[in-house]
């Protein structure tokens, strides 16, 4: 990803804002996305796994009562 952002600059010269085309702004956005899934899913991965089977059982046993 390539980035061309303008800067707003205060009276001092101080960089106080960026300005990105909305393409770029999109592009970054879904990156961020991109990481936030991505750390989502090792911490998914992590936890502990049940049997499907095990689930299916739970789930006939709770609709017989």
């Amino acid at each position: 990803m390539t980035l061309h952002p303008q800067y707003v600059i205060d009276e001092k010269g101080q960089r106080r804002s960026v300005l990105l085309s909305i393409e770029e702004y999109q592009e970054l956005l879904e990156s961020a996305q991109d990481v936030i899934d991505a750390a989502l899913i090792d911490e998914v991965t992590d936890d502990a796994r049940v049997a499907w089977s095990d689930v299916k059982a739970k789930h006939s046993r709770g609709r017989r009562r």
